[in-house]
Parts: structure tokens; C-alpha cells; sequence
């Protein structure tokens, strides 16, 4: 299931090769989701926690992030904050927000208004559906 934010900013990303962050803990999941982003073409890096994913976006431009949201050290909430305040002081010289795509297995309606309120502009249930995703990467 995709939920978009309502209240987020309609930029068009660019269609083709797209520079994205993919923020998860788990291995496999994150070995998963790298493996199927590099193979539509895209470029990939990654972060184990929100701690590292704020750091990465500090260092970096991305055209996506894909933000779990149960991490150690920094959960996806708050590193959605911090990258927000970071885009806000960076607004200079930089055209677009990032999409910031929430992936979890919270599925209730106030953990979905939690991930939107912090900046998140999508929502997407765990286990990923690829296809869902690419559509989202190009909306």
C-alpha cells in the first residue's frame, strides 16, 4: 500500500537516473532494495541507521530517500526532521526537495499522520513492492 502526503510539495523528479539514499537496519532488506534500484539503473547509497542517513544527506544530493522508520541510534522520524532543517538551510543553489519515502510495517493511521508530519512524503508497507516504488520515484 502507498499513502502520499497530502500536504507535500509536488516537485517532478526527473525521469531516468536518480541518486537515492536507502535508509534500513536490516541486511537483507537493505541488500534487497540496493539490488533492485542499481538494476532499474539508479544510483545507491546507503545508511544502517537515521544517524548516518543525516550525515550522508549532509555530505550529499539526493533525488530520494528510503527511510525506515524502527532504526538504532536515530529512528526515521527524527532523521526526517534533521534532514528537513538541513534542506531548509540549504535552499540556496539547491532546486528540489527530496522525496522522503517512509518503508515500514507500522501500518496504523496515527503512525502514518507521525511519518507525514515530520516531512515524509510517502508511505509504503514492508515487505517493498518494487513496481509501487518505481512509480513513486517518478510521480
Amino acid at each position: 500500500m502507498i499513502e502520499q502526503n497530502s500536504n507535500a510539495n509536488n516537485v517532478n523528479t526527473p525521469k531516468g537516473t536518480l541518486k537515492i539514499l536507502v535508509v534500513e537496519d536490516n541486511a537483507i532488506n537493505l541488500r534487497l532494495i540496493s539490488a533492485a534500484l542499481l538494476r532499474a539503473g539508479h544510483k545507491v547509497d546507503s545508511a544502517v541507521d537515521g544517524a548516518a542517513a543525516v550525515i550522508q544527506f549532509t555530505n550529499n544530493v539526493y533525488d530520494a530517500i528510503l527511510m525506515d522508520i524502527m532504526m538504532p541510534v536515530m529512528d526515521g522520524i527524527t532523521a526526517t526532521r534533521e534532514i528537513r532543517k538541513i534542506e531548509a538551510a540549504r535552499k540556496v543553489g539547491y532546486e528540489s526537495h527530496v522525496k522522503i519515502i517512509a518503508i515500514t510495517a507500522n501500518a496504523f493511521e496515527d503512525d502514518r499522520n507521525k511519518f507525514f508530519e515530520a516531512g515524509m512524503d510517502y508511505y509504503m508497507n514492508k515487505p517493498i513492492e518494487i513496481d509501487e516504488l518505481h512509480r513513486i520515484l517518478n510521480d
